[in-house]
């Protein structure tokens, strides 16, 4: 299950990823969903990519395996996303509200070094955001 997940999060990330790095970490989201995206990732998903986004039975989420993933694939935060918002958790996918998958993704790039912004990160603007996945500054 897990070989497919990863497969599923590769195949996502094909030829429509073709953005190249900034190189500053743009403001995605709002502290406020961060803060709520660690509570909802330490209930949902923790379990499969551990307690510090370091993987385990799921792939890392932030970190030297996330970049080599995300250069293979040029994973953007939208590929992310959508993987995120309609697959996981792999035993229940698409069971959690958009808000909490948008919480969820504003956690992840928080530790991913991504800065927080005035703005807030929404579900539809997740979904499109062309913004490579990658780690600041960690």
């Amino acid at each position: 299950m897990v070989a497919a997940a990863l497969a599923g999060l590769a195949l996502i990330a094909g030829p429509a990823a073709s953005k190249s790095a900034s190189p500053s970490a743009p403001p995605l989201y709002a502290h406020v969903q961060a803060a709520a995206g660690a509570k909802v990732y330490s209930a949902q998903c923790a379990q499969c990519h551990g307690e510090h986004l370091e993987g385990g039975v799921g792939p890392a989420l932030k970190g030297p395996n996330l970049v080599r993933l995300a250069k293979k694939t040029k994973l953007a935060v939208g590929d992310m996303f959508s993987f995120l918002a309609l697959q996981m958790p792999l035993n229940a996918p698409a069971s959690l509200s958009h808000d909490q998958y948008v919480q969820v993704m504003a956690y992840i790039l928080q530790s991913n070094g991504y800065p927080a912004g005035a703005k807030s990160l929404t579900y539809d603007g997740a979904m499109k955001s062309s913004v490579v996945m990658t780690t600041y500054g960690k």
